[in-house]
């Protein structure tokens, strides 16, 4: 009899210290449930591929005139790629003399586009865009947490690439720029939230599916930041690339990357950070380097 009551007393000691554990729960320290999505797919044959970049385009100030493109046209025609995202737009703000920014470049280039507002500014807006060969499905702009800064946002952009049998989701962005990492490692914790719909977004399959990660993260890959994105993303690296992006004059710290979903396998067969040469002078385009990728899906 008393071997009963000390087990149920045990007992309901434990519900109540589960209950008071429960109290204490916000909510968001627990993982949401998973429920359908895109299924996994494994290719020996006939891999989907895509050729994407991040390029920061810096609102085109690297020219002497804001309106001339003619440089910024000629970089986006050598990168050459499927898609490439576009942190540093301006959108018919005063500075850049009420020029539509991205849908100039996609105009003048036969492309897609999206843009992400992450704030007014001047008369017009400013954030950042992507540009696709391919049509774009559907967007969303999500705002990071940014305290007293600068408005930082993400673009999610669902492109219909052909080869694949799920359109994957890329998700462009650029972090706070200030040299306290602080801010953004909470914004890169953030963006890890969406990925794996813990944060409201407006894609319900969005943890299963086929994701990118590509923009200005104005944090080099030893740094806090990106310590946080590699949990749940890889970084596109390459053995024997120097991956420095700027300044594209003569670069010094890699802040430009392009991060796969761990969700998903990708073969690198190409990255590419194309220098100042006899050909094409980059620096005349924009103070960064474009980051430019070759990939091929091995598992969706």
């Amino acid at each position: 009899m008393k071997k009963t009551m000390t087990l149920t007393m045990i007992a309901l000691g434990c519900l109540f210290v589960n209950a008071q554990a429960s109290e204490k729960l916000a909510g968001n320290e627990i993982l949401k449930v998973q429920k359908g999505g895109v299924p996994d797919k494994i290719y020996t044959q006939n891999k989907p591929h895509l050729k994407i970049a991040t390029y920061n385009i810096g609102k085109n100030e690297a020219s002497a005139d804001v309106a001339d493109f003619t440089a910024l046209n000629s970089a986006i025609k050598k990168i050459d790629a499927d898609i490439i995202a576009v942190p540093e737009v301006d959108n018919k703000t005063g500075r850049s003399q009420k020029i539509d920014q991205l849908k100039k470049i996609a105009d003048a280039n036969k492309l897609y586009y999206a843009f992400g507002k992450a704030l007014d500014f001047d008369g017009g807006e400013y954030g950042l865009g992507l540009l696709s060969k391919y049509k774009i499905l559907h967007t969303q702009v999500v705002k990071l947490p940014s305290g007293n800064a600068e408005q930082r946002v993400a673009l999610l952009a669902q492109v219909d690439v052909p080869g694949f049998d799920s359109a994957p989701i890329i998700m462009v962005t650029h972090l706070d720029w200030q040299k306290d990492p602080t801010m953004r490692t909470e914004q890169a914790r953030y963006l890890l939230d969406i990925s794996i719909g813990d944060a409201t977004s407006d894609f319900p399959d969005i943890a299963s599916s086929i994701k990118i990660l590509a923009g200005d993260f104005n944090s080099t890959r030893d740094e806090q930041p990106l310590k946080e994105i590699r949990y749940f993303f890889n970084e596109v690296t390459k053995e024997g690339i120097d991956t420095r992006s700027w300044p594209a004059v003569n670069p010094a710290i890699d802040i430009d990357h392009i991060f796969t979903f761990k969700g998903q396998k990708w073969n690198v067969k190409n990255l590419e950070i194309p220098h100042n040469s006899p050909e094409f002078t980059w620096s005349t385009a924009s103070d960064h380097l474009p980051v430019i990728a070759e990939l091929e899906l091995s598992e969706q």
